[in-house]
């Protein structure tokens, strides 16, 4: 059986995306010595809130050129705050009290690293949803800089023991392929957003909303309901990939 990894920056309450690779992978690289993206979804996510959808945000100090590992979160951040947005956002969600049994421990534990509080998060979402995949971070992997993106894709990919990279669409515009095949790596490409699924969210009145944050989905369905959701489609997607003839 092949070892297929998934490399993504580490995302605060990440998307519906990030969570099938969890069950996709046998591991997922947390990439975090690379630039902090501003403006990105490594310290926050969106959520629906009963004025439309809002971005859920955690406070960090900025510096030019940061790298993700070495973000701090800022002393503005209220974790009490945080959740209480989550009860007024999702106080009529049946499954809210799950959510926040998730939520509350890494937010309220006082972590000073923006990295700390989304692996901790991460890893309580993982174990919630009953996924397999394991986490690394790519700065404890044992790698030789380059500049060359794809050819750091390798070298984290080889670091990890994988053969096959569940690559995301994004990756799209800089990735080779055949650059990966030479080295023994295939590629399965995972377009979530045109599959993403539907279910009774928040607020129904506003529609439906896609690509919000798993908390969105696991207060509607639960975290059983969520991971369901995730296992299925992903089944549905592997085999419409070897229906194609391409690797699954």
């Amino acid at each position: 059986m092949k070892h297929r990894l998934y490399i993504e920056q580490p995302p605060f309450a990440p998307w519906l995306g990030f969570c099938e690779a969890l069950f996709a992978c046998r591991t997922v690289a947390l990439y975090d010595d690379v630039q902090f993206e501003d403006g990105g979804f490594q310290n926050r996510n969106r959520i629906k809130t009963p004025d439309g959808v809002q971005w859920l945000t955690v406070p960090v100090l900025k510096h030019n050129g940061q790298l993700i590992k070495d973000v701090r979160i800022a002393d503005t951040f209220d974790p009490q705050g945080m959740l209480r947005r989550m009860r007024l956002a999702y106080g009529r969600s049946r499954h809210l009290d799950e959510v926040l049994q998730v939520l509350a421990p890494p937010v309220t534990a006082g972590h000073r690293w923006l990295l700390d509080l989304n692996l901790d998060l991460t890893t309580g979402l993982a174990t919630a949803l009953g996924a397999p995949a394991e986490l690394t971070l790519t700065s404890r992997l044992p790698i030789e800089p380059t500049a060359d993106r794809t050819g750091r894709i390798v070298r984290i990919c080889r670091a990890a023991g994988a053969d096959e990279l569940w690559a995301g669409s994004g990756t799209r515009g800089y990735l080779d392929p055949a650059d990966l095949s030479a080295s023994g790596i295939a590629v399965t490409w995972n377009e979530y957003l045109p599959r993403h699924p539907a279910y009774q969210q928040a607020w129904p009145q506003q529609g439906f909303t896609p690509n919000l944050s798993v908390l969105d989905t696991a207060s509607a369905i639960g975290w059983a309901g969520t991971s369901a959701l995730l296992r299925s489609g992903l089944a549905t997607y592997l085999d419409s990939l070897q229906q194609e003839g391409q690797p699954a």
